[in-house]
This record gives structure tokens, sequence and C-alpha cells, in this order.
């Protein structure tokens, strides 16, 4: 039984190798090349979230800062407001890219297992395409809730900066201070869902890497 928990567990460390980059290298190249994007994807959360909070710090610089010091304190918001949404965009694309590749792996891998003859080793490779599935739609899943999370931020910041942009005045920045607390405490759940998404991520960069 022991042995064949084993076996279990190198043909789905096997078989992850491949869902993340496509089935169109050999092995040694899906595994350095899943293990390379993984913590390229772990990295770039992990420069989210440092970014989120240096946003934040910039927001609430505008609202304390005096009226000859406000559009000083606007463009720092503005430049690391830019910077948060590049990030978002690189953590998106690699995303997308991981997704779709392994679309692509379990649509091959269930064509190959329909041609199986021997019906115990089909039912075998059915089983374990179902199980990775779900292992991998955990760390997408991850992905999910942190892409929702930003939206709702994104949504609500880049209001906030076209308001301020428009008004660059005491007034206006005293007028725009429950849109800056409503940001800051948005900007809560989108810190948790990047700290949860990066370790996923970065649990399944560990398990593939060699040791």
């Amino acid at each position: 039984m022991k042995k064949r928990m084993l076996l279990h567990a190198s043909l789905a460390l096997t078989l992850l190798l491949a869902l993340a980059v496509g089935c169109s290298t050999t092995q040694p190249e899906r595994s350095k090349r899943a293990v390379s994007d993984l913590q390229q994807l772990t990295q770039l959360l992990k420069d989210g979230d440092a970014q989120l909070s240096a946003l934040n710090t910039e927001l609430r610089a505008v609202s304390k800062a005096k009226p000859d010091d406000l559009r000083d304190a606007y463009a720092d918001f503005d430049k690391e407001l830019q910077r948060t949404q590049q990030l978002a965009g690189e953590v998106n694309d690699l995303s997308d890219d991981l997704k779709n590749n392994a679309e692509k792996y379990f649509e091959t891998w269930k064509k190959q297992a329909s041609k199986l003859s021997n019906g115990e080793l089909k039912d075998m490779s059915l089983e374990r395409q179902k199980t990775l599935r779900q292992e991998f739609d955990r760390v997408m899943g991850s992905m999910d809730r942190l892409a929702a999370a930003y939206k709702s931020y994104s949504t609500d910041v880049k209001d906030l900066q076209l308001f301020l942009g428009n008004d660059m005045t005491r007034a206006g920045s005293e007028m725009a201070k429950p849109q800056i607390a409503r940001v800051l405490a948005g900007g809560d759940p989108l810190q948790a869902a990047l700290r949860g998404a990066q370790t996923e991520v970065q649990s399944m960069a560990t398990i593939l890497k060699p040791k």
C-alpha cells in the first residue's frame, strides 16, 4: 500500500510539471519552466503586496498634506498608482498564461486517455486527471479571488485619482476624505487576497522544485 501511495505521489508531481506549461516540451523543460513561472508569479505577488502598502502610504499623505504640498503629494500618489496598475497587469498576464496552458494540457490528456485500450489504466488516468485538476483549480481559485478583490479596489482608487486630479485644492482633498478612507479600508481584503495567493503559488513552486 505504501509503495502504491508513493507511486501515485510520483505520478502527481510528474503530471503537475506538465500542466503548468503545456505538453510541447520534454519533462525536464516542463519542470524548469513550471518552477520558473510559479516563482516569478510568487515574486510579483510579493511585489504587489509591498506596492499596495506604498500606495496606501502616499494616499494617507494626500489626506494630511498642507495646501501648498497637495500637488506634490498627489504626484507621488499618482506615480505609485501607476506602478500598482503595472504590477497588476503583469500578475494577470502570467496567471492567464498558466491557466490557458493548463486547460490545453488537460484537454490533450483527456483525449489521450480515451485512446487507452486497458480499462484499468484508463480509469486510473481519468482519476488522476480529476485529482490534479482539483489541485490546480485550488491554486487558480486563489488567483480568481485576488482578481475580484483588485477589481473592486481598482474602481474606487481610480475614481479617487480622477476626482483629486480635477480638484487639487484643500476643499477638494477635504471632500475626498471619506473616499480616501474607503479606499484604504478596501486595501485590507486586497492585501489578504494577495498574501493568500502568494502562499498557494509558493506552495506549488516548492513542490515542483527539484530537491
